[in-house]
């Protein structure tokens, strides 16, 4: 019963060439988000107010802000999908945020004073498709990781 193990070598080619240290790019694109929910709360009395009509297509700034945050998770899951580059921190940080979300969410849901703007219907679907990108991101990451091990 010998098993043979082989060691996964991460050579030259397979790092990132990427040499990007700026502080946002390990910042999650959902606390931009986050912030512009707040000032969207802070400036519209009615989040379903239209911000837009364009040719009869009427848009609230909520509706503009949802389409925002499925692009900023869909960009979020191409942050940690870099093949042989073990990306656990980004997508820990991605959790982090989602976190933070359900934490606001609760103390506005629990008539905590100052945080009533989070107990709504807007602010849970943010909290949902930013709890599915984090699922997500976990799981391309892991996946990149074992194809990069099992090809080497």
């Amino acid at each position: 019963m010998s098993e043979a193990v082989e060691a996964a070598v991460v050579g030259r080619n397979d790092r990132s060439t990427r040499k990007d240290n700026r502080f946002f790019r390990f910042l999650p694109g959902f606390v931009f988000i986050l912030i512009l929910f707040i000032a969207g709360q802070l400036i519209f009395a009615d989040p379903r107010a239209t911000l837009f009509d364009i040719n009869g297509y009427r848009l609230a700034w909520v509706e503009v802000l949802m389409v925002a945050a499925a692009i900023v998770a869909m960009a979020e899951q191409l942050k940690v999908a870099q093949p042989g580059v073990n990306n656990i921190n980004e997508a820990l940080l991605i959790g982090l945020v989602a976190v933070v979300q359900i934490v606001l969410f609760t103390l506005g849901a629990a008539g905590v004073a100052g945080f009533s703007m989070f107990a709504n219907t807007e602010f849970v679907l943010l909290t949902l498709i930013n709890m599915a990108q984090t699922v997500v991101a976990f799981q391309i990451n892991a996946a990149t990781l074992m194809r990069t091990i099992s090809s080497g």
